[in-house]
């Protein structure tokens, strides 16, 4: 199966709540019906692709605080440091820092993707899964963005909080 990175849109009421009770969060994520729901996104094994074309980076490799690009997957606010979803606990980002990110997301063009993506160098510093070579990978990745990107617009235009997290 693999990791997979999810993402989650919630309204700052329901972040709060969270923030106060974990396992509320891990209820509405596990329901049957959340994996259908409108408020919910599966990167499925994009997600280190969409990372590294937004950072430059690895998973980890941060040393300082993330910018606006750096914390759109992982912002490093956890919701529960004990509470482990599959790969570690979820995080997440309010309602104003989904705007500030969407503002610097919503700039990337599709060219700009196609120049970030290097298959070999992805895959040679373990971008996961791996399969960046491929060029049907490329297509996926791009995908995969693109909805990513739309979803934040949904967000920002809600006034709504983003949750990540991978399982």
């Amino acid at each position: 199966m693999g990791m997979i990175g999810n993402v989650i849109r919630v309204s700052e009421e329901e972040l709060n709540t969270f923030l106060k009770d974990s396992e509320i969060l891990e209820n509405k994520i596990y329901a049957d019906e959340s994996y259908e729901a409108e408020w919910f996104l599966d990167l499925d094994k994009s997600w280190d692709g969409i990372n590294y074309i937004l950072t430059g980076e690895i998973i980890g490799g941060l040393e300082n605080e993330p910018n606006k690009l750096q914390r759109a997957l992982f912002s490093f606010q956890i919701i529960d440091e004990e509470q482990d979803l599959g790969y570690g606990p979820a995080q997440y980002l309010n309602p104003n820092q989904v705007k500030e990110t969407y503002s610097v997301l919503e700039k990337i063009t599709d060219e700009n993707l196609k120049n970030k993506i290097n298959g070999s160098e992805m895959n040679e510093i373990g971008i996961y899964p791996e399969i960046w070579t491929e060029i049907e990978s490329h297509e996926f990745l791009i995908d995969s963005f693109k909805e990513f990107k739309e979803f934040y617009k949904k967000a920002s235009e809600n006034n709504e909080a983003i949750i990540t997290y991978l399982n």
